[in-house]
């Protein structure tokens, strides 16, 4: 529903917008209060109780949850979410960036609005003590107390003033209480910001060695404190080894309009990265040499939005923007030994859809949380639950 938006995104900023140089910058604070800035008219709706109900995961043979439901989703949907424990999670979207926070495991939530325009949001972090937000908006959205209070950091003076300014994130993520990033566009040029102090203070990457600089940043991985793994609009798989400093190419989809969307690493070695019409590649050495892996004719024309790791597999959840067929099976695991994609969420309760416009997948205490367009769910892994 966003993700495939990239490519047509890019292509009316380039009409614009030089692509000139984007020159890294020295770190930027500024965190504010959000009743400081008049643009910014938050609307909050508390108690927001869904439907909620279980079905057989017959993959799993283990009961899965819906922890949230949407009837009518139209403009309103999410697409992204976190949970920093069982009963703290968040999901993001729009339109009118949207999010929405529980603490008792689904039971509840409250909603945040941000925004009176059609713009989302797309990614949510955990630090040890903040929670943050980011997407269609020039700002880092900041929550150090769940949602009571908020404050904001105005990103626009991180870059070079262009005749229109666009501001896009697309993936946030932290590997640890202090080093953390944030991948998007902005008009027409890639964006890479990197903290090293909790989410603080942020930097610009230089990102001229990265296809130029032009195309977005669809979704990066961190292996480690000193490397980084990214995927772009433009296909292609670039590594670092200094926390962005140079990069080497590891993978070109050589393909027209070939968006790869979704990255995710075991470790320096192992890992998977994703795209459009169900590309899906596997790499044990580090991006050396890449295998394809078919995924089931259902999602062979699908977007593979969203990859993790969990136990000794990786899961893939896949989308196919505003469907309204249900699809069998719209999430994948790959095992380690065999390397064979195979559903991974099915069932045969029919009250259950499952619409499979998904972008949000995510892992905690042998759990997995998977959002749809309509629902998110949480089934068990491994050990009973």
């Amino acid at each position: 529903m966003i993700k495939t938006t990239i490519v047509l995104i890019a292509l009316i900023s380039g009409i614009f917008i030089s692509c000139g140089e984007q020159l890294p910058k020295a770190p930027v604070n500024g965190f504010v209060p959000i009743a400081e800035v008049p643009e910014i008219e938050l609307e909050i709706t508390k108690d927001i109780s869904t439907s909620k109900s279980t079905f057989l995961n017959t993959v799993t043979d283990k009961n899965a949850s819906i922890l949230h439901h949407l009837d009518e989703t139209g403009f309103h949907f999410y697409n992204g979410l976190k949970f920093k424990t069982a009963d703290m999670g968040v999901l993001v979207g729009g339109t009118g960036l949207r999010a929405r926070l529980t603490k008792d495991k689904g039971e509840t939530w409250t909603q945040f609005g941000f925004s009176n325009f059609a713009n989302a949001f797309h990614s949510a972090a955990f630090t040890d003590t903040d929670l943050f937000i980011v997407g269609e908006s020039k700002y880092i959205f900041r929550t150090s107390d769940f949602g009571e209070t908020w404050t904001v950091l105005n990103t626009e003076p991180f870059y070079e003033k262009a005749a229109i300014t666009q501001i896009h994130y697309f993936k946030m993520a932290f590997l640890s209480p202090d080093l953390g990033y944030i991948s998007g566009q902005e008009s027409g040029r890639s964006v890479l910001l990197k903290t090293t102090n909790g989410g603080t203070d942020w930097e610009v990457i230089d990102t001229k060695a990265i296809d130029g600089g032009i195309f977005a940043i669809t979704d990066f991985t961190i292996p480690s404190k000193q490397e980084i793994n990214i995927v772009t609009q433009s296909g292609k798989c670039y590594g670092s080894k200094d926390q962005g400093k140079t990069w080497d190419l590891h993978f070109d989809i050589k393909k027209k309009y070939g968006s790869l969307n979704a990255i995710a690493f075991r470790n320096s070695a192992a890992g998977y990265i994703g795209g459009l019409d169900g590309s899906l590649f596997r790499t044990d050495d580090g991006g050396k040499e890449w295998t394809e892996i078919a995924l089931p004719d259902e999602a062979s024309k699908s977007n593979v939005s969203a990859i993790t790791y969990v136990n000794n597999m990786a899961l893939v959840t896949t989308s196919i923007s505003f469907n309204d067929k249900e699809r069998p099976s719209f999430v994948y695991s790959i095992k380690e030994k065999d390397g064979v994609a195979t559903p991974f969420l099915t069932k045969k309760d029919s009250t259950v859809f499952f619409v499979g416009d998904s972008y949000g997948i995510d892992t905690l205490d042998n759990a997995v949380y998977i959002l749809d367009r309509n629902n998110l769910y949480r089934t068990p892994i491994g050990t009973d639950d």
